[in-house]
């Protein structure tokens, strides 16, 4: 058995398998670093979402600590306000409260005003048949007393007659006679004045039933009519002032409905905190007492995460925004999917005040920042400043 087994290994095709499959392991280990240029120094890194308080007050005690991963979108209280000045709502209210109330009383005068306009109006025509029915009696005893006037006077042009053939013949005197043509005379012009005043009645009994009394020539409207114009002129006014109250309370609306806005926005600060999140860091800690503008809270943007690789300044003009690279994470055997995002030059000037890692660069470096697709996890805090292997293709 121990012969056999020097015997293989003694054996040429045995020691050139070997030498083979070493040459190939060495090759297949050497390969990436010939098709590909690996980066140096790379780390994963995040920007920063910061939110300040925008009011003065305190802390919230259940403000998220660090390291808390924001899985989904959620509203979260960060500053509630220590003394609210109620004064100008308070102060809108009490306006709105008294147009209201005189608003609310104009309305019922208008009701009123609208009973009284109803009962006037009854009046009123009450009053029109009355006087046309008065005036059509009058009327027609006018025409009554006419008619028997006409007749006196007929029978005074007959005594005339006769009594001025009897004073031909001698039989009368002519004083007689003169009596006798005065008292036709008279007949007839009492006649005419009886005429007169049927055709004034007739011509009032017309005007009566259009609604114009020319009884006394004082008034073309009876007493009623006359009230309800003066009604019609105060619902009018009334009628104004509830259009400038309802105008007015419509714009106190919106003032007040502002105002409510900006207390309740000043009673507290709700933020949302976008999901793909971690809470990075709480400059201001929980219970204290804030100024507008503190920073609250910072959140490294996972969803936004990228590799920032370090390479020499010569590959500037070879590596290209949009480039696909191989993302290995230092520890992990899964290779990501990468692009390059952007180039910054060696000596470009660089803020890193809203980024999750900001280790420092050495001076004669090219930065190239390569975007990750989102974490599966956030569990590890995206994996902010771990350490990563990246391979940019080399033709």
């Amino acid at each position: 058995m121990a012969g056999r087994i020097e015997t293989l290994i003694r054996s040429n095709r045995l020691r050139l398998a070997l030498a083979t499959g070493m040459a190939a392991l060495g090759l297949w280990a050497f390969a990436p670093y010939v098709t590909s240029e690996v980066g140096g120094e790379a780390y994963v890194n995040a920007p920063i979402i910061r939110m300040a308080s925008p009011i003065p007050g305190i802390v919230a005690a259940d403000l998220p600590p660090p390291g808390t991963a924001i899985a989904a979108t959620r509203t979260a209280r960060l500053v509630t306000a220590r003394i609210l000045d109620t004064g100008p709502l308070a102060a809108l209210k009490g306006q709105q409260a008294a147009l209201i109330s005189a608003r609310d009383l104009a309305r019922r005068q208008i009701a009123e005003i609208e009973t009284a306009d109803a009962r006037l109006a009854s009046r009123s025509a009450r009053f029109g048949r009355a006087a046309s029915a008065r005036l059509a009696a009058t009327t027609a005893a006018a025409r009554e007393a006419l008619a028997g006037c006409q007749a006196e006077a007929a029978e005074a042009a007959l005594q005339r007659e006769r009594v001025e053939v009897l004073a031909q013949q001698r039989f009368a005197t002519f004083t007689q006679r003169d009596r006798v043509r005065a008292v036709a005379s008279a007949a007839q012009f009492r006649c005419a004045a009886l005429g007169d005043q049927a055709d004034a009645l007739a011509i009032e009994t017309k005007a009566a039933g259009h609604g114009l009394y020319l009884a006394g020539a004082a008034m073309d409207a009876p007493y009623g009519d006359q009230q309800r114009d003066r009604l019609l002129l105060r619902r009018q006014e009334l009628e104004n002032v509830v259009a400038d109250a309802d105008s007015r309370l419509a714009q106190l609306a919106i003032q007040v409905a502002a105002e409510t806005e900006r207390l309740a926005r000043a009673s507290a600060f709700d933020a949302q905190l976008p999901a793909g999140t971690v809470v990075w860091s709480q400059p201001a800690p929980k219970g204290t007492t804030v100024a507008p503008g503190a920073s609250l809270i910072e959140l490294a943007d996972c969803n936004r995460r990228y590799v920032e690789v370090a390479l020499p300044e010569r590959r500037m003009e070879a590596i290209m925004p949009g480039t696909r690279v191989a993302v290995r994470l230092i520890g992990s055997d899964a290779w990501l999917n990468g692009q390059v995002a952007s180039t910054v030059g060696a000596a470009a000037r660089r803020d890193g005040a809203m980024l999750a890692a900001n280790p420092d660069k050495a001076a004669r470096d090219l930065s190239v920042l390569v975007s990750l697709p989102p974490p599966a996890s956030l569990a590890r805090r995206c994996d902010v400043g771990r350490l990563a292997e990246v391979r940019f293709p080399r033709w």
